[in-house]
């Protein structure tokens, strides 16, 4: 076996810098007009995977001539800046009635195909673009606009197969993955307890103190996502593992395409959706037996297998792809919106209002729940160190109250007696010349 490690602190890429840059706003002003995107966030140390999709479209659509510029929760409650172009918005909950109504919008469905199929607000956008044909079919029959298949893609500039130095590093024979844990039980975890490889399976997991530990798996914390390519420059393979609501539409994870560009081999439980990508041939693993047969691949094997397999990735899904793909869907949706008289409906603007102030109760809430929550773990805590006291205490009554009795029933004793006359006639003696 190659002894090559996996890094334990993997270092970040420079590129960290220009992400941080588009989500900051700097970049928002572009000869072909402003594209912003409805993100959870505009953080990227809080690692939503919503966010850092849309950074790399727009890092890409930004080399096309937009400005780009995301548009997190946290200001869902204002107006968008008039100078708005297209609103892509990556989440469901976005209601889109405070949008200009000569700003175009598009719902970008990545995954939770079935929530956004039964928004009621879903033929307020002007373009919907879908992750797999199955998951547009199903929008097609929620929506009357046009549909388009828009998967995820990669930053061939970021995950790529060299390191910042311009170099190839020596690649380890050891088998990663980076799936997170967020509270809800995935599938891959059951397999994951079972597994036996020949090197334990690195785990790099968020909650990573909540996740059960196995023989199988070397467990570590989660590294930031900049960090992930010299993860996956330093594995053979990559353990993937597709959540239901994407599984049921084949709407696939970036780390299928994150993986293959740096030169690893992904094995994934979900084969829905990847003939149409291009990427049929990655191998797919259902219980512990199927697993444990992919990643024992002969060396020669798997080389040839990522090579081609990445060759599919360079050439159909990077984000400079995926922005060539989608510039004629937005200038289609654009048409649509310069030709809206006056402003959005005052229902669907209440109701963009309704909805954040719903977010922001719940927040609170959980906020408030949370605080309840600790105070309650304080007091237990504090309950059971006032436990141990008053059981330190009454043990050491209990043990004085048996020495007093002892005591009493020591010089009430005839032996004590007759010692203690004894002791007084000695104590005489000593005392006379």
């Amino acid at each position: 076996m190659t002894q090559h490690p996996i890094p334990t602190s993997p270092a970040s890429s420079p590129l960290a810098e220009e992400y941080a840059a588009i989500a900051r706003g700097d970049h928002a002003t572009g000869p072909r007009g402003t594209i912003r995107f409805a993100v959870s966030t505009d953080d990227p140390s809080e690692g939503k995977g919503d966010l850092f999709v849309a950074l790399g479209l727009a890092r890409a659509l930004r080399a096309e001539g937009w400005g780009v510029d995301v548009w997190p929760i946290a200001r869902w409650a204002e107006d968008v800046p008039d100078d708005t172009a297209v609103l892509v918005s990556m989440i469901e909950s976005f209601v889109p009635g405070l949008v200009p109504a000569a700003t175009a919008t598009v719902a970008w469905v990545r995954n939770w195909t079935a929530q956004w199929a039964s928004v009621p607000y879903l033929a307020e956008f002007d373009a919907v673009w879908a992750s797999s044909s199955i998951a547009r079919d199903e929008l097609a029959r929620a929506f009357d606009g046009p549909v388009e298949v828009v998967p995820i893609g990669v930053d061939l500039d970021l995950f790529t197969t060299d390191d910042t130095s311009g170099a190839a590093p020596a690649r380890s024979d050891r088998t990663v993955t980076t799936v997170n844990f967020w509270g809800a039980r995935r599938r891959v975890q059951d397999v994951l307890l079972e597994v036996s490889p020949a090197d334990p399976i690195v785990w790099f997991a968020a909650n990573v103190e909540h996740v059960e530990a196995s023989p199988g798996v070397e467990l570590r914390p989660a590294v930031p996502y900049f960090a992930l390519p010299e993860v996956y420059r330093a594995a053979a393979f990559v353990v993937d593992d597709v959540i239901a609501p994407a599984a049921e539409f084949g709407t696939l994870n970036s780390r299928l395409y994150e993986s293959l560009a740096c030169g690893a081999l992904p094995v994934t439980d979900c084969a829905l959706g990847l003939d149409e990508l291009g990427l049929g041939d990655v191998p797919v693993f259902t219980d512990v037996a199927s697993l444990e047969r992919a990643l024992a691949m002969p060396t020669a094997d798997r080389d040839a297998l990522v090579e081609r397999l990445r060759a599919v990735v360079v050439a159909r899904h990077s984000y400079a792809a995926r922005a060539a793909q989608v510039g004629p869907s937005l200038d289609a949706a654009r048409e649509r919106a310069s030709v809206r008289a006056g402003a959005r409906s005052p229902l669907l603007r209440w109701a963009a209002l309704q909805r954040e102030e719903l977010r922001e109760t719940a927040r609170e809430r959980d906020v408030h729940r949370s605080g309840i929550e600790e105070i309650n773990r304080r007091l237990i805590v504090s309950e059971g160190a006032v436990a141990v006291l008053d059981r330190a205490r009454r043990d050491a009554e209990a043990e004085r109250d048996a020495i007093a009795l002892r005591y009493e029933a020591l010089t009430r004793s005839a032996e004590y007696r007759v010692l203690d006359r004894l002791g007084g006639v000695a104590r005489v003696l000593r005392r006379r010349p």
